[in-house]
């Protein structure tokens, strides 16, 4: 099981005051949020959520799912609708109808567990391979995945605290933890299990810009540039490293100009990026 089901990248489009002011709306308009839910680790950094007119073929809303599997999708008109949930390149996972009325309230999308063991390792570091969990662990942080999925975070911590009590070098368990603790956003606690997990295997891209974000949110920004500077190393291509990287860049006006082409790299497969950037150009 790993932390691959952070997501901290859209909600930085409210951290450097960029977002896209909504349209006026009348009671048939909604803004609709929801959250992506599974049993099994999944990297909901790679998602999008899409809203589909089933009377107009050309209404469609997109929108990029947050670290905590949280999606917002804005300016939607009562009516009924195709919901999908694709990869970033285009792959349908999960479709289903629903009806949109000016009281729906958040939606809950299951999203089914990926075939084979949950959370196998790609890179296994020694200390890993030296200290393999125990059995009880492992049940444990599955114990706190269904936990996790059901929305019951208090004992999703529980659950993954006893994990890392019976072996204290699994990486996977300080991984969830992290993504527990920043969904109640316990950022100090989140930024030290993900230092550990990293410090027991190897680092990932999807760590790296986590760590990034909550070492902003601790106010470490020359730390959280540090992070996502090396998240971008091990993968250049990696759209969210790249929008976390350009919109701390754009806090700063000196910075500002070496945030844009890290942006328009993000924009390409991320609606909130495209969002910050088309602000970010507006300014003075």
């Amino acid at each position: 099981m790993s932390n691959r089901c952070l997501r901290p990248l859209a909600v930085f489009v409210a951290i450097v005051s960029l977002g896209v002011p909504l349209r006026a709306q009348s009671k048939e308009v909604s803004t609709i949020r929801g959250e992506l839910r599974c049993e099994a680790p999944l990297p909901m950094q790679e998602y999008w959520v899409e809203l589909a007119d089933v009377n107009r073929s050309n209404n469609t809303q997109r929108a990029d799912v947050q670290f905590d599997g949280s999606f917002q999708l804005r300016d939607i008109h009562s009516g009924t609708y195709t919901l999908r949930v694709t990869t970033l390149s285009g792959e349908l996972v999960h479709e289903e109808s629903v009806t949109v009325t000016p009281l729906t309230g958040p939606l809950s999308v299951r999203l089914p567990a990926p075939a084979g063991k949950p959370g196998a390792p790609g890179a296994v570091s020694v200390t890993q391979l030296r200290h393999p969990p125990a059995r009880k662990a492992y049940q444990a942080v599955a114990s706190a995945q269904r936990f996790s999925a059901s929305g019951r975070t208090e004992k999703a911590v529980e659950e993954l605290e006893k994990a890392i009590r019976i072996s204290p070098d699994y990486a996977d368990a300080y991984n969830n933890l992290a993504v527990q603790h920043m969904r109640m956003g316990r950022y100090e606690e989140a930024a030290g299990e993900l230092a550990r997990a990293i410090a027991i295997s190897a680092p990932s891209p999807v760590q790296l810009s986590n760590l990034a974000y909550a070492q902003y949110q601790l106010n470490l920004i020359t730390e959280a540039i540090a992070s996502a500077r090396a998240a971008l190393r091990l993968d250049s291509g990696s759209p969210q490293a790249r929008l976390i990287l350009g919109s701390l860049l754009a806090m700063d006006p000196r910075t500002r100009a070496e945030s844009i082409p890290h942006l328009e790299r993000a924009a390409e497969t991320l609606p909130s990026a495209r969002a910050t950037l088309e602000k970010l150009r507006g300014l003075p």
